[in-house]
């Protein structure tokens, strides 16, 4: 296996610092293998654990980071044809970032790819970009599956509208909950409950368009029992979507404010993570608890992929513009530095047509009275996050 510049160098920097392999693996909390892995082998650490590393080698977490990616690129490059590699001579740093994508267009792994929208930190507005992402992907011709995750069930009631999703919940159809209980509500006409088709509780045609390829898993209040036994429910999720991934080209979920079962599962069923955080005083309280949250899931879990995608600044108000806005613009831009998160370059700029498009069950674009420049700038944002997580059109 060819040993990468990332290897090389904290091999040298471990040697410079009078480290064995057991004192550097000792203080990670890594076993030797593992830490022989990196250098011999060529495997690429988390970048949390690559930030670590570079405190504790007293390197510049930066350029550990870079290297990182590199080699992440290089060992991506490997497992494409030759086609494929002398491609990535003409390729710019944006069109690398979706290298993963590569295998997709070559259709070697036609599958759905998933994200969730994550904080632990309420009232930044996941709700609000995984409605009009989805709305987005569905102008874009995705087959898109949002996913609400959330006991509030704000997603569902803003794709489905007030009085629709009422009427679905009354007439106790089934939601998420039951991909958690993994059976569906007492049938009305059998009088006994049967086990989960996850077609069950997908709604179709969710979107604006009458054409739409944008389909949902709803939420309800009763989500919260989830909570409160959730022994051995974390893999559901993952496992209920796994039987509809060759059907979407992306799926979205969106998660609530809290570290629960429900998170959980969202990592399982999710390859990237897309945090949206919104410019205000106390901004980074949700991104310690994602950055340890998202180290320890890895840790129990080696053999599944997670990364952040990127942070989003959602600008809800005009405050956010001021002094205390761009403090914390530059608070948040220093935490996602030291745990080498990505932020986009996009925004979420202010506007009061985020609120009513929700209120008219209505994409940007639709929505009455909205600026072109508040579409276009929405379009950008979603067009630069899909090329990050590489979604692109595979379902049929």
């Amino acid at each position: 296996m060819t040993v990468t510049p990332f290897a090389r160098f904290v091999k040298r920097l471990r040697a410079e610092r009078g480290l064995t392999i057991r004192d550097l693996a000792s203080t990670l909390g890594k076993s030797v293998a593992y830490i022989a892995k990196i250098e011999v082998q060529g495997e690429t650490p988390t970048p949390p654990l690559i930030c670590e590393m570079a405190r504790v080698l007293r390197a510049n977490p930066v350029e550990l980071l870079r290297l990182a990616k590199e080699a992440r690129i290089s060992s991506l490059t490997r497992e494409i044809d030759r086609e494929h590699s002398l491609a990535l001579v003409t390729h710019t740093q944006s069109q690398q970032r979706r290298l993963p994508q590569l295998n997709v267009e070559k259709g070697m792994d036609k599958m759905a790819t998933v994200v969730s929208m994550i904080n632990m930190k309420g009232g930044v507005g996941k709700t609000t970009l995984a409605m009009h992402l989805a709305h987005t992907a569905d102008s874009m011709d995705l087959h898109t599956l949002a996913v609400d995750l959330d006991p509030q069930s704000n997603l569902s009631q803003a794709l489905m509208g007030p009085k629709d999703y009422v009427d679905y919940i009354e007439d106790n159809r089934p939601t998420v909950v039951q991909i958690f209980d993994e059976y569906v509500p007492t049938d009305k006409r059998s009088g006994s409950p049967r086990l989960l088709d996850i077609n069950d509780v997908i709604v179709k045609k969710a979107g604006y368009w009458k054409n739409s390829s944008l389909d949902l898993i709803p939420s309800r209040l009763e989500l919260s029992r989830t909570l409160k036994n959730p022994t051995g429910k974390e893999r559901r999720l993952a496992k209920a979507l796994a039987q509809v991934h060759k059907k979407y080209d992306l799926i979205i979920i969106d998660c609530a404010p809290t570290e629960s079962v429900l998170t959980d599962a969202a990592y399982y069923a999710s390859r990237y993570v897309i945090v949206p955080i919104k410019p205000e005083f106390m901004a980074t309280i949700g991104l310690p608890l994602l950055a340890r949250s998202l180290q320890e899931f890895r840790l129990e879990n080696e053999d599944h992929e997670i990364e952040i995608a990127g942070l989003v600044f959602n600008h809800s108000s005009n405050y956010t513009a001021g002094p205390e806005g761009q403090q914390s613009i530059s608070e948040v831009s220093d935490f996602a530095v030291q745990n080498g998160w990505p932020i986009c370059e996009n925004q979420m700029r202010y506007s009061a047509s985020y609120a009513k498009s929700a209120r008219e069950k209505a994409p940007l674009s639709r929505t009455s009275y909205t600026r072109n420049e508040v579409v276009q700038g929405f379009r950008r944002l979603a067009e630069e996050i899909f090329n990050l997580i590489g979604a692109s059109k595979v379902a049929a």
